[in-house]
């Protein structure tokens, strides 16, 4: 989908960084927006644009600062936040609940409203799907639509022209098996539902990174699971791509590296995918996630016409992982995420990527 064609009130935003870029590319310009309202920020929540605002939902931290392997308890929320981006000076405002708490689900951006798809918390995924609103109050809407065929989270989706198409994900928390489900919802002809479409070649994947671009979706790295000897869940980091279109998948250049957990949906300007930091498997064995000296910074390109990589940029900040993006004035804006293992982040920013 192309980004929203509306402009920012600019004292919103703070200063403009523009991301170090090779001499060959052009570069990538990042700005920051307020940070989220809450000490520790969320990873894996919903996100979207609707009615100039930038409105937020649901998503998970450690509320205490108490990392997992220390004793911390993950906890998943239900608030709803709303940030107007036209308005000069406006803060973020709590301004509804979700039906519970939920997050690790896919959001999507449509001129209607944002699409609430899946997701889940701690003891159950979902198969509800949402079209999130305001009302000429403001208040937030929350409108059904259909179902999907299983529960899904952690699964990858974009909108491609009024379709949306999603890939992979895993059906409960306990699973130690991801899907290659693909699934597509017309959202002209929503009363057929969710429609069975080829699988992803290969193993089943989470955390994928997924992009629109020409009538075409792609889908970008994430990771396999399978169950280990304790019958627990390990990761295969994953180091391809793939588009989807014309009724089959086509295998694309590798990326230069793995990336789970990048901002999905990519970012996208012209005939170019931006794939932006994700976690590359690379520290996997450290004696103590504690040790973890944070994600990858640098924002890989794809060419669509030319189907190759480059090196687009590096983000100067800690790189979150497992965020979404909603498209805003020319660019994507990335809502908090996940710099280290557990630690969340309340930064928002604005990414502008040339084409």
């Amino acid at each position: 989908m192309p980004p929203v064609s509306r402009s920012i009130t600019r004292p919103l935003l703070a200063a403009t960084l523009v991301a170090a870029a090779p001499a060959s590319a052009q570069p990538v310009r990042v700005s920051s927006l307020p940070d989220v309202p809450d000490a520790h920020g969320f990873a894996g929540a919903f996100c979207g644009i609707h009615r100039g605002h930038l409105i937020a939902a649901g998503g998970a931290n450690f509320p205490d600062g108490v990392m997992p392997w220390d004793g911390g308890k993950k906890v998943w929320h239900d608030q709803i936040l709303a940030l107007d981006l036209i308005a000069s000076g406006a803060t973020w405002k709590r301004i509804g609940k979700l039906p519970e708490p939920s997050g690790y689900g896919v959001s999507l951006t449509t001129p209607d409203g944002i699409l609430l798809i899946g997701g889940g918390n701690a003891s159950t995924h979902s198969r509800k799907v949402s079209r999130l609103r305001l009302d000429d109050s403001g208040k937030p809407v929350l409108v059904a639509m259909p179902e999907l065929p299983r529960p899904l989270a952690q699964m990858a989706g974009a909108l491609v022209g009024q379709q949306v198409h999603l890939c992979g994900g895993i059906e409960s928390p306990d699973a130690t098996r991801a899907t290659p489900g693909h699934w597509m919802l017309d959202l002209e002809d929503r009363e057929r539902g969710w429609q069975v479409l080829p699988t992803i070649p290969g193993d089943g994947r989470i955390l994928a990174t997924a992009a629109a671009v020409n009538g075409a979706f792609f889908v970008i790295g994430g990771c396999s699971l399978s169950p280990n000897e304790e019958g627990e869940p390990q990761r295969r980091y994953l180091k391809d791509a793939w588009k989807f279109a014309d009724g089959s998948w086509t295998r694309l250049a590798d990326p230069p590296r793995a990336a789970t957990a990048a901002a999905s949906p990519a970012p996208v300007a012209g005939n170019a995918i931006f794939l932006v930091s994700g976690d590359d498997g690379s520290q996997t064995g450290l004696a103590s996630p504690a040790d973890h000296p944070g994600f990858p910074r640098d924002i890989l390109r794809y060419d669509v016409a030319h189907n190759s990589w480059s090196e687009a940029g590096r983000l100067d900040f800690p790189a979150p992982v497992t965020l979404p993006t909603a498209p805003w004035d020319g660019g994507f804006i990335f809502f908090n995420g996940e710099v280290k293992p557990g630690v969340r982040t309340p930064r928002v920013f604005l990414l502008q990527p040339a084409p």
